[in-house]
């Protein structure tokens, strides 16, 4: 991960960060009614102003005053608009919820034809412009496909609606050898990563018009590997000639140093293991101190003897991933194709084993409480070894191999995840279909 966008506020306090300052009662009207055209715009800079707060600092490093501040204005102008932080982040979530379901309605059809190729490329062009729309609002979720997201959002309805609107969508193309539901989460979940690698410039990408096509290429393949290269060629012109580019890692910031598995007491470990348990199911900022405290049948005295801090708790969760992860980058790149489906399945039990502190990773306010283990490092691992797989393989025409990293990290960080809401659960399963995705995509030739 390259340079972080802005130092965040540290989260020292026993149960997380400090909320905004108690509002004055009378500073705002129970409704906005008649407020004019001129604090519609006061309004309007409001939100903009705030969208870029909180894409720099974060949902939870942003208090009212940066929000006010940043638009020229006092806390009490804020106020005559807004009840809080929570609210101007609930128009701004509400605008983008809006403006992807109204994008899932404008998926055309699909198949191994040019036509086809076409239309997935217009459709994941607005998907980028959407992204980019509203990153300050994408930056704080998991993405598209799944129900977490802050605890003063509920995002789980839109993500649904979008689901289902992608899956009836796709009900009559001529999908061979992937499930409706997978083909659906493929276009839900791996288009939102990939625009997240490129908006943060998380790793090396070349410019979005060119992620763009390399991505509608290597999703075209997910849902029909037979199209024909010369349908690629047609469809995608631009990008045949950057095939074959020795793809760009990222260096190691620095060595990490070994150190030597701390031995924790049976308390301290149980701790480990309900806190990650609980930043998967609620997210990392979600929960306090305190429940921790009570899931693990602690008092708070006893929990602050073995973890003064929430950021101490997701600091040794991190260096132990860390330590994990490197271990299955290394046997990446050796992995014979006919033992890939067993590395998948090792690396799907540790991903859904820390996945609430692999996604505080993708929160860079999160990061930047890291004083204690190499985050850069851990992705960096993975991203080295798949880019170091792909070198050995030839990508299918049209397949920029920087981009092909990041779908193949796309895969691995959203597609372990259960594709259909009644679906059963099965660490199985997923390896077997993210597998099977990657043989469709970007293995195809290997």
């Amino acid at each position: 991960m390259t340079a972080r966008s802005a130092q965040a506020h540290r989260d020292t306090s026993p149960v997380g960060s400090t909320p905004d300052k108690t509002r004055r009662p009378g500073y705002a009207p129970v409704t906005n009614v008649g407020v004019g055209r001129r604090g519609m715009h006061t309004r309007d800079r409001i939100l903009a102003c705030a969208a870029d707060v909180f894409l720099t600092h974060g949902f939870h490093s942003t208090s009212l005053d940066t929000i006010a501040k940043a638009a020229n204005a006092s806390r009490a102008t804020v106020y005559q608009y807004f009840a809080g932080k929570e609210d101007i982040f609930r128009e701004l979530s509400t605008s983008a919820g809006r403006d992807m379901l109204i994008h899932g309605e404008h998926l055309g059809e699909l198949g191994p034809t040019v036509a086809g190729v076409e239309e997935l490329h217009r459709w994941l062009a607005d998907w980028a412009d959407i992204y980019d729309t509203h990153a300050a609002v994408f930056a704080e979720f998991p993405g598209i496909g799944t129900a977490t997201g802050l605890s003063v959002i509920d995002t789980g309805e839109v993500a649904e609606q979008y689901r289902l609107m992608v899956t009836e969508r796709l009900r009559h193309a001529p999908l061979d050898g992937l499930d409706l539901h997978d083909a659906a989460a493929v276009l839900g979940r791996i288009p939102h990563m990939v625009n997240l690698y490129r908006h943060r410039a998380m790793f090396p990408l070349p410019d979005r018009s060119v992620v763009s096509w390399s991505l509608t290429v290597a999703l075209q393949l997910m849902l029909f590997p037979d199209t024909p290269a010369d349908i690629l060629r047609a469809a995608a012109p631009q990008v045949v000639a950057s095939a074959g580019t020795p793809s760009a890692v990222v260096e190691p910031t620095a060595a990490i140093t070994r150190v030597a598995a701390v031995l924790l007491s049976p308390i301290a470990q149980d701790v480990l293991s309900v806190s990650s348990a609980l930043f998967a199911e609620h997210g990392y900022y979600a929960v306090s101190m305190e429940e921790i405290a009570t899931a693990t049948e602690l008092s708070r005295a006893t929990l602050y003897r073995y973890f003064s801090t929430k950021d101490r708790i997701l600091a040794e969760l991190t260096r132990r991933a860390v330590a994990e992860i490197e271990e299955h980058a290394a046997a990446l790149p050796q992995m014979a194709q006919s033992s890939l489906r067993d590395w998948m399945l090792r690396y799907v039990r540790f991903h859904r084993n820390y996945r609430g502190v692999i996604r505080a990773w993708l929160d860079g306010t999160v990061a930047e409480q890291m004083s204690d283990a190499d985050i850069d490092h851990g992705i960096g691992a993975i991203q080295r070894a798949v880019a170091a797989l792909l070198d050995t393989v030839a990508l299918p025409v049209g397949i920029e191999p920087q981009v092909a990293v990041a779908v193949f990290l796309a895969v691995l960080g959203r597609m372990n995840e259960p594709t259909a809401a009644a679906e059963a659960d099965s660490d199985e399963r997923a390896a077997e279909l993210m597998v099977n995705l990657l043989r469709r995509s970007l293995l195809r030739a290997a």
